[in-house]
């Protein structure tokens, strides 16, 4: 989980430094959805498995020790060097809703705020979950998964038909990949289901639905058919990597490495806009996107959010000891119900 959650990171800066339109528009995004809902599904079901308590305040105050301190970094710098306008509107990223700013004026401002979008969408989707895990039985949240799913593709697929601008599709209603994480996760709980997911089958499928763009036509991965099929592959690959993968995949994604890289992911996610704008200030050569760019905007970035996650996070981060999300009882399903992923 730890290496899909730093390519996912890695991706992001190969698409914003490198190369603007890749051909699978859709996946780095997906995957890092994806694997969000899966986790956090997984840590709210354990929590209601432990005498079915969730603490849901913990939950939030847990929530705002691990995004806040990176956050309030960009914030800060944002509105010292009031970055492409950013002092007037440093509410929004603040309140978890730049998302919606851009929805609502159609435009991509501050530019620094650019990516937040989908963390705003995880974030927004993150408010209600614990809530519906909380109270409502396995069955109906199998149910209300699958509506989630149904209804944002079909609001996507229809838009025009239904008056929905473009701007809302994209920015907004766009939380179809975590619900399907969290229905994988539900799903593995079920083991007879579980080893058809991990199955060879399922991974070698599952891979050539992510790679169909390179042999069917490059225009398929921006398309809203590549974007539904790559989820439920994200979510066999996601599956899979919960259980542990064998071989060489395993040791790439499960390396001490892509720990530490998926550790400080979330900081080069936050900082990565903001380093490429103040260094450009200096070095503006380095505006223009390609492999130069890409590798040392990606260094600079790395650099600054392990500083970040050894002076600022991981201390904050320590504090979520005294807020656990369950108080008592039994474990989670261990890893070992279910078989090693192919």
């Amino acid at each position: 989980m730890d290496g899909l959650r730093a390519l996912a990171m890695l991706g992001v800066l190969y698409v914003h430094y490198w190369n603007k339109n890749p051909t699978t528009e859709h996946l780095r995004v997906s995957l890092f959805f994806v694997v969000s809902g899966f986790l956090i599904t997984q840590i709210l079901m354990t929590a209601k498995d432990r005498g079915g308590h969730i603490n849901i305040f913990n939950f939030y105050v847990r929530r705002m020790l691990r995004l806040f301190p990176a956050l309030i970094v960009l914030v800060a710098f944002g509105v010292v060097f009031d970055m492409d306008g950013f002092r007037a509107l440093a509410i929004w990223p603040m309140l978890q809703a730049s998302n919606i700013y851009f929805a609502m004026t159609q435009n991509v401002t501050p530019w620094v705020t650019g990516h937040l979008w989908s963390l705003n969408v995880l974030e927004q989707f993150y408010l209600l979950w614990p809530i519906v895990i909380l109270l409502l039985p396995i069955r109906r949240i199998y149910v209300l998964l699958l509506a989630i799913i149904g209804s944002m593709i079909f609001l996507r697929a229809n838009a025009n038909a239904l008056g929905i601008d473009g701007w809302w599709t994209f920015f907004v209603i766009n939380a179809d990949p975590i619900a399907a994480g969290a229905l994988a996760c539900l799903l593995m709980r079920v083991p007879a289901v579980a080893s058809v997911i991990v199955s060879r089958p399922a991974l070698a499928a599952a891979v050539l639905a992510l790679a169909a763009p390179f042999f069917l036509w490059d225009g398929l991965g921006g398309s809203l058919s590549y974007r539904v099929m790559i989820q439920p592959a994200l979510a066999v690959i996601v599956c899979g990597a919960y259980v542990g993968y064998r071989g060489p995949i395993g040791w790439l994604l499960g390396n001490k490495v892509a720990e530490f890289i998926s550790k400080i992911s979330y900081a080069v996610y936050i900082y990565h806009l903001m380093i490429w704008w103040l260094v450009a200030q200096w070095f503006p050569a380095l505006w223009d996107t390609g492999p130069m760019t890409f590798a040392i905007l990606t260094a600079i970035s790395l650099l600054a959010a392990t500083l970040s996650w050894y002076v600022l996070e991981q201390p904050i981060s320590r504090l979520k000891q005294h807020f656990p999300t369950a108080a008592f009882g039994v474990a989670k399903l261990p890893k070992s119900a279910f078989p090693a992923a192919a």
